[in-house]
């Protein structure tokens, strides 16, 4: 489960553009370096698809769930310790 939780936020927003990773037999990609900079100004965040929101989502509700679970356990917790210290 940790191991789950440190992959989730050790992931990036946005992922690597399928055009930087395509590999071009021909000589390689044209305009690099415009590519590189819509990349780095963040361009894909501000546009995103039903996709990506559904995935953005699916990433908090799960942590929500998570840390509602921690909270759960710790309450039990202390209601153990005060209902224990009665007797």
């Amino acid at each position: 489960m940790i191991e789950y939780l440190k992959a989730r936020f050790r992931s990036v927003p946005v992922k690597q553009d399928a055009l930087i990773e395509r590999g071009d037999w021909a000589g390689g990609m044209k305009n690099v370096q415009f590519v590189s900079f819509l990349q780095e100004s963040g361009f894909r965040r501000r546009e995103l698809s039903r996709h990506d929101k559904t995935k953005r989502l699916k990433k908090t509700v799960a942590v929500v769930a998570v840390w509602a679970v921690i909270a759960g356990c710790v309450w039990v917790a202390v209601e153990s310790v005060q209902a224990l210290t009665l007797f």
